[in-house]
């Protein structure tokens, strides 16, 4: 079986200087973290997005599912239903977005971003399932019918009638989204987790080229634009809107590491 993970300093021992973060008070408690992931795919970026804001370095490795490698054996070793991406940490791997958040959570700087208030976590959690379940497939089926189907196959064309189908599918969610923003700085007050979902499958709308979705929807682009400009969240001099990719980074298959400078 292949190592996916045998990329950047997983190719050296474990105890290698390389392995462990930049100069600073956590040089040798904390791993440089590794990402399997694909710069098309919203759930990798949500990882790359967390690891920003928590001031977590990660080293990415492409997971190219333009050629299934997600569907292969060496990927099933990892994570054996396929679930992407994938996250390792010395001999810790785990796999799928809600995991990597929560392993990302509990190793990063700062405090902690899961509101403690019931109420705000309840609301916090209710946005991101309307992300994941009402937003999540009709991005997906946009970024596949403009970008992602062309990379597998050259030949293939993309399909507009399923792109305007996603479009109208997408007007409730985004409606609701812009109004919950009216009185909001972010979805739920401070910034949470349902802000990393939402930037994730929002980024990879205005990649596709539908940015008017957003610009179309005042308290919607006003949340956008602080989106792409605030600090991390635990402080460190880094913007994590700055790691995701754009349309030529995806179809070049190329993600950003994630590197901090100022522990």
């Amino acid at each position: 079986m292949a190592d996916l993970f045998a990329f950047g300093s997983g190719a050296g021992n474990l105890d290698a200087d390389s392995r462990y973060g930049n100069a600073g008070d956590l040089k040798k408690t904390q791993y440089v973290m590794q990402l399997l992931g694909f710069p098309g795919d919203a759930d990798t970026l949500k990882a790359l997005v967390i690891a920003g804001e928590k001031g977590i370095e990660v080293e990415s490795g492409i997971l190219d599912v333009t050629r299934g490698a997600n569907n292969s054996e060496d990927y099933h070793e990892i994570s054996p239903m396929g679930i992407m991406p994938a996250l390792k940490e010395a001999h810790y791997k785990v796999a799928g977005d809600l995991a990597i958040i929560s392993f990302i959570e509990g190793r990063g700087l700062g405090n902690r971003m899961t509101p403690r208030n019931a109420e705000v976590l309840a609301h916090q959690n209710y946005w991101i399932d309307i992300a994941r379940d009402n937003v999540a497939p009709y991005v997906q089926t946009i970024m596949a019918q403009r970008v992602l189907n062309a990379m597998s196959d050259p030949d293939t064309e993309e399909d507009s009638v399923a792109v305007e189908a996603a479009k109208m599918a997408l007007v409730v969610p985004l409606d609701a989204l812009d109004a919950q923003l009216a009185t909001k700085e972010y979805i739920v007050g401070e910034y949470s987790y349902a802000d990393v979902h939402w930037t994730s499958y929002i980024h990879l709308l205005c990649v596709a080229g539908e940015q008017n979705l957003v610009q179309q929807r005042a308290n919607m682009s006003q949340w956008w634009e602080r989106i792409k400009s605030r600090k991390s969240f635990s402080g460190q001099n880094l913007v994590a809107y700055d790691l995701l990719p754009s349309l030529d980074d995806i179809k070049a298959k190329r993600m950003q590491d994630v590197v901090i400078d100022d522990f």
